[in-house]
């Protein structure tokens, strides 16, 4: 008499771990309420400075909670690919308009209501579930995390593109780069926001929505999206905190990184030759790193800045 075939149990790091479906409610309620939090804040007038420290990390604090709830129910790849045209086709135009015709009425208008940049977020959530897919197991994401960490040191820190992008005084870079930012809502003096006015990244939530679908995915454990949700609203609100009273335009994919494997540790396994190839590469990417850093202050000892003493430009990730 032959014995009904059991499940295959999951082997750690390689198969999916948690699969069971998210209902897409606290993601709309992400949405509902990051959308009423900007119409209290524009309305708001005030010079006091702990204001506008509140408002962005309470901004933040919910826009990553949406971006982080989208990408864990959204977890089909027809879904998925309905979401980016959805949110690309309402989301994109807005932002063409904003690149060309910043000051233009309409523009002004749907930017001061919010609904613009949650459309961006949407659409940025939607191609990061998308690139989860790429991740086909649990031991994937630290080394994945560990190279979009450097990328981001060297495009943001050390003269890469978006370095170069946003310190640039060329009117095609700024339109470039208030196409590609959210703007977090902020209290006003009179007409004007008080500076420095903080802004996030298209990137940023795309690689949110990356690492939250991958974890959801592969780490087995009930608490994994509670735990990384946690993770990540406290460490980017204390970086966005860190960048707001700076100035500094930091990378955001490093802490990510940092959570992400810090956080779920125990649930990579690797074999002693995976861990050997692992320790070379961390130490090449070192060696890559302070390649990088030492090249940029060459060029910067050689070239100086154009830019004057007082910069007004945003504070972002």
């Amino acid at each position: 008499m032959n014995r009904p075939s059991e499940p295959a149990m999951p082997t750690p790091g390689s198969q999916s771990g948690n699969t069971n479906a998210r209902p897409v409610w606290p993601a709309v309620l992400s949405a509902g309420a990051y959308f009423l939090f900007w119409q209290v804040v524009r309305h708001l007038h005030t010079d006091s400075e702990g204001a506008v420290l509140l408002s962005t990390v309470a901004s933040l604090a919910i826009v990553i909670t949406f971006t982080a709830e989208f990408a864990r129910a959204v977890s089909s790849r027809r879904a998925i690919v309905l979401h980016i045209a959805i949110s690309g086709a309402l989301a994109l135009p807005v932002r063409l308009i904003l690149a060309g015709h910043p000051n233009s009425a309409l523009v002004r208008f749907l930017m001061g209501t919010g609904i613009p940049d949650l459309l961006f977020v949407w659409f940025a959530a939607s191609i990061g579930s998308a690139l989860s897919w790429l991740i086909r197991a649990a031991n994937m994401i630290p080394p994945v995390a560990a190279a979009l960490a450097l990328a981001d040191i060297w495009t943001v820190l050390l003269g890469g593109p978006v370095h170069r992008i946003m310190m640039s005084p060329n009117r095609v870079a700024q339109a470039v780069t208030r196409a590609m930012t959210v703007e977090l809502p902020a209290p006003s003096t009179g007409a004007a926001p008080i500076q420095p006015i903080s802004v996030v990244g298209f990137a940023d939530f795309l690689f949110i929505a990356f690492f939250v679908a991958a974890a959801c995915r592969y780490l087995p454990s009930p608490n994994t999206f509670a735990r990384t949700l946690k993770g990540l609203i406290v460490v980017l609100c204390a970086y966005m905190l860190l960048v707001h009273l700076t100035g500094w335009a930091l990378p955001a994919l490093l802490p990510m990184a940092v959570v992400m494997i810090a956080l779920h540790w125990r649930h990579f396994h690797y074999n002693r030759s995976e861990a050997f190839a692992l320790a070379y590469a961390a130490v090449f990417i070192a060696l890559i790193a302070t390649g990088f850093w030492f090249m940029s202050r060459r060029s910067a000892s050689l070239h100086a800045p154009a830019l004057p003493a007082t910069s007004t430009r945003p504070s972002t990730l």
